[in-house]
């Protein structure tokens, strides 16, 4: 069965999460913590994304975010591309550190943003970092010590009060639910699996359910959303709706093409060719930047247009940003 495509809406929650390689870790040591939080951090405010709960352990991170426009995958693929470039760097070291696709499920406000916030703070005690609630305070790494009103960095100042204000308007009453919410959430036998959507973790049925349910109740669901079939008919036809837009800034392949060659003073043959000419190398990571970053195509796409990876195209794409974003007059050719 072929993947479905990623869902990019705005204004929705999404539980985004990830994994290292099997036996292999995603952080090391406080280098490793600090860029990847940096990193979160400078992508959230630029993109206007707001985080109510994070959590960063050794082989996985999990988020619970709002991006205020359909910028999701471009802001995952900046997180990821540029953590993974910075790692190998660090550790000298090859390969791959994230073991397939990122994961972004779109989930209703009600009623799981409670749940999920407690479960993504308490990822160091389901995964034995600690052993108590208590000495949950100790770790730095989740958005629990922001919650507690501890002195340290924290990755979305307002989406903190944010969640503190759905627990309560007054902030000591509101810390207090918040650690009630943990505490039940921590002995709570249902052991509610938050990653994924589909008619199984939405209903919480079990397979024996199966054999009591209709294919038409089962196709009223979407494994990339964690809601009702009325939420989970409202975001895709959202999502139809945006994917059938245009960009109001949009430029043909073809277009794009001709301009920046004619720009850099080189002949379009030379962008499918392999040639270390530096014009061509910048033409090239200015056209991927405006395919995926401006107008929304995949890393494969733009890859198989320009005759390249798809990893190669992620990584002009990023290259793309700075180069464009510092030339003003070929940002007024272009138009975008």
């Amino acid at each position: 069965m072929p993947r479905q495509a990623r869902l990019d809406v705005p204004d929705v929650l999404y539980h985004v999460f990830a994994r290292a390689i099997p036996q292999k870790n995603l952080f090391y040591c406080d280098d490793d913590y600090n860029d990847f939080f940096c990193r979160l951090k400078n992508l959230f405010l630029e993109n206007h994304i707001r985080c109510y709960a994070w959590s960063l352990i050794p082989d996985r991170f999990y988020l619970l975010i709002r991006p205020e426009q359909a910028l999701l995958k471009k802001t995952m693929r900046r997180l990821l591309t540029g953590y993974t470039s910075a790692f190998k760097k660090r550790h000298k070291s090859d390969g791959k550190i994230f073991h397939g696709r990122y994961h972004s499920i779109i989930c209703q406000d009600k009623p799981y943003f409670e749940p999920l916030v407690c479960d993504i703070h308490l990822q160091p005690l389901k995964n034995e970092i600690f052993q108590t609630l208590e000495s949950l305070i100790e770790y730095p790494w989740t958005g629990h010590q922001s919650m507690m009103g501890i002195n340290c960095q924290q990755l979305d100042e307002n989406g903190v009060q944010e969640t503190l204000n759905y627990f309560s308007q007054n902030l000591s009453e509101a810390r207090n639910l918040y650690v009630q919410a943990l505490r039940t959430s921590l002995n709570d036998q249902k052991n509610i699996n938050f990653e994924g959507g589909g008619w199984m973790r939405s209903t919480e049925s079990s397979r024996k359910d199966v054999w009591h349910t209709t294919d038409d109740e089962m196709s009223l669901y979407d494994s990339r959303i964690l809601g009702t079939p009325e939420f989970v008919k409202k975001i895709l036809e959202k999502a139809d709706s945006l994917n059938n837009q245009k960009p109001e800034t949009y430029i043909s392949i073809h277009e794009l093409i001709d301009k920046v060659s004619k720009y850099y003073q080189i002949s379009a043959e030379n962008l499918f060719q392999k040639n270390q000419q530096k014009s061509v190398s910048l033409a090239r990571s200015v056209i991927c930047h405006i395919e995926i970053n401006h107008l929304g195509r995949s890393g494969s796409v733009v890859g198989k247009m320009m005759k390249i990876k798809s990893y190669s195209a992620l990584r002009c794409a990023q290259r793309g940003h700075a180069i464009y974003e510092a030339d003003a007059e070929l940002k007024k050719l272009i138009g975008i």
